[in-house]
């Protein structure tokens, strides 16, 4: 038997892979483009995932605030903004006039004295880490993946995980905003507020922001320990992880015992990489998991092969500068929904999910993700009000995750989760509205005045805003 366990779960996949038989597990593979091309119309334009198309008739990329301001003025018909192309949900389709953010790309400007830096909105998060750190300046908090345009992690109010940390939108002090008008805005929590309260989590609904401004920390180094535990002992000891930890999250494997545990703090003098990520790992899980789960039995084989492969002790750390730790490989395309439920109730509401995939022998083994983030202020935001735990469903991306997540979505609603703005869900305007009992009548009101004639909306966000 191979000594490394991850050599140990890659051979046992490939010798699940040549196992395989006819009608036995998944053969299906990712189109690169799932949309036909048809000469003489427009190019598709495709999200990261796959799963959101559209065909625009014009498409621009303005490399100043005046060019993005005359585009908006100039444009007929719907008018959408796209950065990374990383949301799931459909918020970027149109077929009429597609902006994308990619040249509003750079540091503006920077204050030593009070840590805040201004950047363009179209700035891709691999590349802010490195700009502030010229600076001397780092993000307090990172999502784990760094792909993301600026603006779009905004808009959809992207997160990492940390009690006492808030979502990106969270370290905005002030913005620009280009309106569907022509206006230029500047606003902060003194000025504009209005606007401001609104555009810092708005699904693009307002106009395109062409300029943030984030408060954030002198440059720092972490430490992550990647471990694999029984899910009912993280769960057991949740809380106290949770408070000793700068950063906590796990990843529980469905139809197994086991959790994937990562646990971020300050570095240390010291501390040393050990191991690396593997970007195997999710398609080595997913060919053992499908050449047993025709057996009888197959969810005990499952987790006897995991826990013989994962063992129980750290797999691997790395360390370094914050911004280089914060961010994971993502190897293998997928699809997802997330949910953001009070924080008391992520326990509860995590235990439902694991036992109604065993209960309805739902065949899905990419691992759930639960992350917790601190309450904040922002209109929109999944957070607004209240600390969160987040929790993710996955699928992979040539699989229909609907029957998958058709069977969960129902338990988040169960616990008064949020649906987190860049991913999969199926709540309309008026559930939606529910939700956000404070500030949800305070942000169409801003929508209405800043876009009377709703040029930002596609046919998805009026489903969402009830426009």
């Amino acid at each position: 038997m191979p000594h490394n366990r991850r050599q140990f779960l890659s051979a046992t996949a490939a010798g699940a892979a040549a196992a395989l038989l006819p009608g036995c597990g998944s053969h299906g593979s990712e189109p690169q483009m799932p949309v036909a091309y048809e000469l003489g119309k427009p190019l598709p334009w495709v999200n990261w995932a796959g799963n959101q198309h559209c065909f625009p008739k014009y498409r621009t990329s303005p490399s100043t605030e005046a060019e993005v301001v005359d585009t908006l003025r100039q444009a007929q018909g719907q008018v959408r903004a796209v950065g990374a192309g990383h949301s799931f949900a459909a918020l970027v389709p149109t077929d009429d006039t597609l902006i994308a953010t990619d040249l509003l790309s750079g540091l503006v400007s920077h204050d030593a004295a009070s840590l805040q830096a201004e950047l363009w909105a179209g700035t891709r998060l691999n590349e802010v880490g490195p700009l502030l750190a010229g600076v001397e300046q780092a993000l307090p908090n990172m999502p784990d993946v760094d792909h993301f345009a600026l603006g779009g992690a905004i808009a959809t109010s992207v997160h990492g995980t940390g009690i006492r940390l808030g979502s990106l939108s969270s370290r905005i002090v002030g913005l620009t905003l280009a309106t569907p008008s022509g206006e230029l805005i500047e606003c902060s929590a003194n000025q504009r507020p209005e606007v401001f309260h609104a555009a810092r989590v708005s699904v693009g609904a307002l106009g395109i922001i062409t300029r943030v401004r984030l408060q954030n920390d002198k440059p720092f180094e972490l430490t992550e320990i990647n471990r694999v535990e029984r899910t009912e002992d993280v769960l057991a000891d949740l809380e106290k992880r949770l408070a000793q930890h700068r950063h906590f999250e796990f990843l529980p494997l469905p139809n197994s015992d086991l959790a994937a545990t990562v646990v971020t703090d300050l570095a240390k003098l010291g501390d040393v990489n050990v191991g690396e990520d593997d970007p195997k790992a999710l398609a080595d899980l997913r060919k053992v998991f499908d050449v047993v789960s025709w057996m009888p039995g197959s969810n005990l084989v499952y987790d006897r092969l995991l826990k013989i492969a994962m063992g129980d002790t750290a797999s691997s750390v790395r360390t370094g500068p914050s911004y280089q730790v914060f961010p994971h490989l993502r190897g293998v395309r997928f699809r997802e929904m997330e949910y953001a439920v009070p924080a008391d109730a992520g326990p509860a509401c995590i235990r439902e999910i694991l036992q109604t995939i065993r209960d309805k022998k739902i065949p899905v083994c990419f691992p759930l993700e639960y992350r917790r983030i601190a309450a904040d202020d922002i209109w929109l935001s999944m957070f607004s009000g209240q600390a969160s735990a987040t929790i993710s469903v996955h699928q992979y991306g040539d699989l229909d995750p609907t029957p998958y997540f058709a069977a969960i979505e129902p338990i988040f609603w169960k616990y008064q989760g949020r649906p987190h703005w860049g991913k999969l869900h199926t709540l309309d305007a008026q559930r939606l509205a529910a939700l956000y009992p404070r500030h949800w009548q305070d942000f169409q009101e801003v929508r209405r005045h800043l876009d009377p004639l709703g040029k930002m909306l596609n046919p998805y966000l009026k489903k969402i805003l009830g426009a």
